[in-house]
């Protein structure tokens, strides 16, 4: 896990990456296309160009704007060393977000940009309750959508984790 740091820098940071991004989508768009197999191989570099940025960026956003909440409602009066994995890129054994104090675990978080709980998506996120609910400190599952909390909290409630669901 990587220590967060200064959240605001960071911020700009994927904004800029976002810029880079919409630049591509631009440059992409403005290119004529007359028939099927070069629109195809645009499409392709389109998606090769922004594919994995379209899954990551949300997911550090979403992962910077829970830091912020925690430390802010949850946890105002601790100074907290905050660590992560921005990219998806943790072991199985650690979480998206840490807060440590003083070195102790004092909550993990799970941070989820699924907008629907169905198929893959669904499963996943059982297996990721059963990994949050055995790590360390108060347990966080973060969503963006309606549906996604209440499949989490219906999960939760079902196998008695002791896991906050916080809808950002």
């Amino acid at each position: 896990m990587e220590i967060i740091g200064d959240v605001d820098c960071i911020e700009n940071k994927l904004l800029n990456e976002l810029t880079e991004v919409f630049s591509s989508i631009r440059l992409a768009g403005q290119t004529e296309v007359k028939d099927l197999e070069k629109s195809l191989e645009i499409f392709k570099t389109l998606r090769h160009l922004i594919y994995e940025e379209m899954n990551q960026l949300p997911h550090e956003a979403l992962i910077l704007k829970t830091t912020k909440l925690l430390q802010g409602e949850f946890y105002p009066s601790i100074q907290i060393q905050w660590l992560w994995n921005p990219r998806q890129s943790g072991n199985k054994n650690e979480p998206d977000l840490q807060g440590l104090d003083k070195g102790n675990v004092i909550c993990s978080a799970e941070i989820t940009t699924s907008q629907k709980p169905q198929g893959e998506i669904n499963s996943r996120m059982a297996v990721v309750l059963q990994k949050l609910s055995i790590m360390p400190g108060d347990k966080y599952y973060v969503v963006e959508t309606e549906e996604m909390e209440r499949r989490a909290r219906a999960k939760i409630v079902s196998q008695n984790y002791q896991i906050n669901v916080l809808r950002l």
